[in-house]
């Protein structure tokens, strides 16, 4: 046997169709599948937010958060089919999902800095991102539009929110402040134009707990900036707090002499009213109008001046030849100009009331027909504005006939003292043209010329003077006067050496005395008489006094 022989066939066996290192990715599928599926399973819900721009926004890196917490981030950035805006698609986490209702609101948080806030500053570093506000209330939703800016009210915030409304020129926008006695204690949210209407409302909010002040006699004024107002009562300044001198605000308040009343309740409605005097005046309900027939200048007066009656305000001037209260044009020189006011019972102290109305009217048409009338004043000599007096002036009773015109009881009027002023003068200047001042001018020429003559003869005359003087010798005078004072001395030395003693100087004055009495009789003789020298005068024998006879 060969060696060949021994030896045995081989025995062949299949290998597997599958090795066992495919394990392993096979494992890695399955596990990745099922990680995919609970991710898709568990996913949070894809929503849309309009935004006006994509400023500051970026895919897959600008997050969305609650409180500060990331509860989703920006997926795509697409524009509006009307390119009025983009589209900001973002994955909400599961998590969150009950938040997406209707109740829920977007903005960007960014840097934003203006009078009335700073807020953002925080993304300056860590770039801009989407806030959300929300509770887990009401229907679900997933396409919102994104706030211009942040809510002014954080949600939840205790306190009260209100309607506010304001026809006039000055306008508020969200973040405005609210002022009560130099606290702020409020704040503008949403402002609303009504082109019907033109009329702007306001969204506000009050805090707790100065929410409590608010009730339902509460009004609302204006406090922006620095007013300085020219009125006819003079000059005021009206400011509010350093916040409003660089916004506008508005403050609120109970008007004097009005009842708190009870607090209001959520979305009460109120007004804006111009100032705090406006506000207050806005309490009176019912007022009675009458009608002016002015005949000389309205300049000066203006629509809300006071109506006084002896020094106190009842009224106020609502128009001025605004309506056709008269027939005719103020072209023509004898047309009237209609000036419309209101008086209110609640000023003159009456009840607000149709009854107090009704006392008002019947008490003007008494004192109408007697002596009341109007007559326009100055209040204030700076501003030169006027407002309407009502007096009672005796000199004009006589005239009981109240006349009505479209509806409106006329109230006579008066001039004023200004054009009692202006006809006065009138009549002294027209007296002054009756004056002969060309004669007058004439004669004071012909004084003027007799003066200058009679000057020129005082200086004629002192001129002679002067000549006169000039011939006198002074050396004779003075000779003259030696010669005077040379006697005078030698006498003195004959009386002081035995001349004249003192006895003889006395016999000499006595003798003198003497003689002075003698002719004294013979000077008054002739102080009465004085021709009794040359003519004589006998007058006959003269009386001789008697003795009365005895019986």
């Amino acid at each position: 046997m060969t060696d060949n022989a021994q030896v045995s066939d081989a025995t062949v066996k299949p290998t597997s169709s599958v090795s066992r290192i495919w394990i392993i990715p096979l494992l890695v599928i399955i596990i990745g599948g099922w990680m995919v599926y609970y991710q898709w399973k568990n996913q949070g819900p894809l929503i849309t937010i309009e935004l006006k721009s994509a400023t500051g926004i970026e895919v897959n890196k600008t997050p969305i958060k609650v409180r500060d917490l990331d509860i989703g981030q920006v997926k795509k950035i697409t524009l509006k089919p009307d390119l009025n805006g983009v589209l900001v698609t973002a994955r909400i986490d599961a998590s969150a999902a009950h938040l997406l209702n209707e109740n829920a609101n977007f903005w960007v948080v960014a840097p934003r800095i203006s009078f009335s806030e700073v807020s953002g500053l925080n993304t300056l570093l860590s770039g801009s991102y989407i806030a959300m506000s929300a509770n887990d209330k009401g229907s679900e939703k997933l396409h919102f539009v994104a706030l211009e800016r942040p809510p002014v009210t954080p949600p939840g915030t205790p306190g009260l929110h209100v309607m506010l409304k304001s026809d006039d020129e000055f306008a508020y926008k969200p973040g405005d402040p609210i002022i009560y006695k130099g606290f702020k204690v409020g704040e503008f949210e949403d402002a609303t134009f009504n082109i019907e209407e033109r009329v702007v409302y306001y969204d506000a909010f009050i805090e707790a707990p100065y929410h409590k002040l608010i009730t339902e006699n509460t009004r609302f004024w204006d406090v922006s900036g620095v007013k300085l107002l020219l009125e006819s009562s003079g000059v005021s300044v009206q400011t509010g707090s350093l916040e409003t001198l660089l916004a506008n605000g508005i403050t609120f308040g109970i008007p004097e002499g009005v009842s708190k009343g009870q607090q209001v309740l959520e979305n009460a409605f109120f007004t804006i009213y111009e100032d705090q005097s406006a506000a207050s005046d806005a309490r009176f309900k019912v007022a009675a109008e009458y009608l002016l027939l002015i005949d000389e200048s309205v300049r000066g007066l203006t629509v809300g001046a006071p109506v006084e009656y002896r020094g106190i305000e009842i009224g106020y001037v609502t128009a001025i030849n605004s309506f056709p209260a008269v027939e005719g044009n103020i072209l023509q020189q004898d047309y009237p100009i209609p000036v419309l006011i209101n008086i209110y019972p609640g000023k003159a102290r009456q009840p607000d009331t149709e009854e107090g109305l009704k006392a008002i009217k019947q008490t003007i048409r008494n004192w109408l027909e007697r002596d009341l009338r109007a007559s326009l004043r100055m209040g204030n000599i700076l501003t030169g504005g006027l407002y309407v007096d009502l007096q009672h002036f005796p000199e004009h009773t006589g005239n009981t006939k109240i006349d009505v015109i479209n509806g409106y009881e006329v109230i006579p009027t008066v001039s004023n003292e200004f054009t009692q002023l202006t006809q006065k003068a009138d009549a002294i200047l027209d007296k002054i043209n009756q004056l002969p001042l060309k004669e007058m001018v004439e004669n004071v020429q012909l004084a003027v010329e007799d003066m200058k003559l009679a000057a020129e003869s005082v200086e004629t005359a002192s001129n002679d003077f002067d000549l006169l003087i000039a011939d006198i010798d002074a050396k004779a005078l003075n000779a003259n006067l030696n010669q005077v004072l040379v006697s005078l001395d030698g006498l003195l030395k004959n009386y002081s050496e035995g001349g004249f003693n003192q006895s003889e100087i006395k016999e000499t004055v006595d003798a003198l005395q003497e003689t002075m009495r003698n002719i004294q009789p013979l000077l008054l003789k002739l102080n009465e008489s004085p021709n009794s020298l040359i003519f004589s005068q006998d007058d006959g024998a003269d009386i001789q006094p008697k003795a009365k006879r005895e019986e």
